[in-house]
């Protein structure tokens, strides 16, 4: 047997390698060693085969004991001991401390199947009510109207976290299959209602392994979808929303989006849009906020759609190069006399300083330019900050 033996620094790299998920071995078999100080959050399963107690047991499960996710967004929930010898039939026995301390870190797998099919049938009935039929643009409007309230809204991920977090503990087990259409139906809603209000789509990291799996396969079998389609920004989404009647949580979520998205994909060339967008942002944040109504963020939200149309609109009409356009459409919009007449003006003093971002001295002289300019047309009260906003404008 000598020859297997290994020395210190051949069993230093096994454990190093150990630690990576790309990297082999998978499995180590030990006896004495590895027990205790050995840090490797990675390890999710133990096969207890030895008799063990008090604080040897404990040290050993606290290998596995420690939640983790990796750099691939792979997510270990808790460690898993499967026990060949008996030790946790009687565990107050094995481990010499309080019961109550005991049952906090360790739990059998029986108690998780109990708590994760009491969820299923007990909380998921009224979410499960919103999955009914086909998952499409209906169902995802349906379930934005039902979660506009933040606070229904943070119960269910709260529900949806704790209901993944025992999925991917039990799973892969028979007893899941009852279950398993309408778990599927829950994380496809998780991922509606996300990527309904927050700011970007949902990434599949943001749910566990087994539980992305299972919506991947799923999506791509029935060609779900998991948003509603974004319009397009223009004359004729102007025209449908003056002839549109009533008003909805979906409409206003939908309609916000679309802007942000309108205004994210053109902003570098068109910077004049850009606080169009940040308004649209603004807007919703209130709305989830409750600080403003349906109507009125819906009204909010069509002037903003009336304006991006607008600029759209002049900007082909004006013959402006897009530095002075984007400078014209901030006067216009702050409500500067002429602004078709200032706007040149600003734009040659902004060039005859091209430096005025690094240099003192030409920022200084590029303000008393805008000064003399803007004092006319906005009057003293208004003239630094619209000053300041030019300053700040992106330039081609």
């Amino acid at each position: 047997m000598a020859q297997y033996r290994l020395s210190e620094d051949d069993e230093t790299t096994i454990r190093k390698a150990f630690l990576k998920r790309d990297l082999f071995p998978k499995i180590l078999i030990v006896t004495e060693k590895l027990l205790t100080g050995f840090d490797a959050p990675i390890l999710y399963c133990m096969y207890l085969d030895k008799p063990m107690r008090d604080h040897t047991l404990l040290q050993a499960i606290a290998r596995v004991n420690r939640p983790h996710q990796d750099e691939g967004g792979v997510k270990k929930p808790a460690g898993f001991v499967l026990d060949f010898v008996g030790i946790f039939e009687k565990l107050e026995k094995a481990l010499a401390f309080d019961s109550d301390t005991v049952a906090s870190v360790i739990q059998n797998l029986d108690v998780l199947k109990e708590r994760f099919a009491t969820l299923m049938t007990a909380e998921a009935p009224p979410y499960l009510a919103l999955c009914e039929g086909p998952i499409d643009d209906k169902a995802v409007e349906r379930a934005i109207d039902t979660f506009a309230d933040k606070e229904l809204r943070e119960r269910f991920y709260k529900f949806f976290t704790d209901t993944e977090t025992l999925y991917e503990i039990i799973s892969p087990d028979p007893f899941l299959r009852p279950h398993l259409d309408n778990y599927r139906k829950l994380s496809v809603l998780y991922q509606i209602v996300r990527n309904a209000f927050r700011q970007g789509p949902v990434l599949y990291e943001e749910i566990a392994k087994k539980t992305e799996s299972l919506v991947r396969e799923w999506t791509r079998a029935y060609t779900l979808s998991t948003s509603m389609p974004l319009v397009t920004i223009d004359e004729k989404t102007l025209e449908a929303l003056r002839k549109a009647d009533g008003s909805g949580p979906a409409r206003v979520i939908n309609l916000g989006k679309s802007l942000i998205h309108g205004v994210t994909e053109v902003g570098e060339q068109q910077p004049y849009l850009l606080p169009i967008g940040e308004r649209a942002e603004a807007i919703l944040e209130l709305y989830d906020d409750r600080q403003t109504s349906t109507q009125e963020a819906l009204k909010q939200l069509e002037r903003l759609v009336t304006e991006y149309v607008q600029a759209t609109r002049e900007r082909e009409q004006m013959g402006f190069d897009l530095n002075t356009f984007t400078i014209y459409w901030v006067l216009k919009q702050a409500g500067a006399s002429e602004p078709e007449k200032v706007a040149p003006l600003i734009d040659a003093a902004v060039g005859r300083f091209p430096n005025y971002r690094y240099n003192a001295d030409h920022l200084r002289h590029l303000k008393a330019e805008l000064y003399k300019e803007l004092l006319p047309v906005v009057g003293r009260d208004r003239m630094v900050e619209l000053a300041e906003q030019i300053l700040r404008l992106q330039r081609v």
